[in-house]
């Protein structure tokens, strides 16, 4: 039997590039995906997210990841690195509980994913009006998806 494989954009798409894991699911749907992957955005939902994650094998998580590098930095990441990190590595939210935090507090009340990846995009601008990514933004999104797709391979 496959493993459930959610995949998760986080964002707010009307703060430019706060909404490239948004842009990067709406990618993904435009891909033939094994019948065992999910495809949600996620939005800002935080919390109320983690009924999408009930009972996955395994979580692919697309957000804007803050690191200081070159705008449209691809990363990738497992909560249990990001849990034992020591950098200031912090997921952009404008929102009231991002996922990663979400997911956190509810391991206990939740049967949540023993696997999840977070695919961070650097984001160059977060703070003001506009459902555009920036250029460099723009162009980091088809690495995303690769990345994504990647991982999907990876749990075949």
């Amino acid at each position: 039997m496959d493993k459930r494989i959610v995949v998760a954009g986080i964002g707010n798409l009307l703060l430019r590039d706060e909404g490239v894991g948004i842009h990067v699911i709406n990618e993904l749907k435009e891909h033939s995906l094994p019948e065992n992957v999910e495809v949600h955005d996620c939005a800002t939902r935080g919390i109320d997210a983690l009924n999408e994650l009930e009972g996955a094998d395994k979580a692919i998580i697309i957000d804007a990841v803050k690191l200081g590098n070159e705008p449209g930095a691809v990363y990738r990441f497992t909560l249990d690195e990001l849990e034992r990190n020591d950098k200031t590595l912090r997921m952009i939210s404008f929102h009231d509980l991002d996922l990663i935090t979400a997911i956190k507090i509810g391991r206990d009340t939740y049967n949540l994913p023993k696997e999840v990846v977070i695919i961070g995009i650097e984001p160059k601008c977060a703070d003001e009006y506009s459902m555009e990514l920036t250029p460099e933004v723009a162009k980091a999104v088809p690495k995303a998806v690769k990345a994504v797709l990647d991982e999907i391979k990876k749990s075949e």
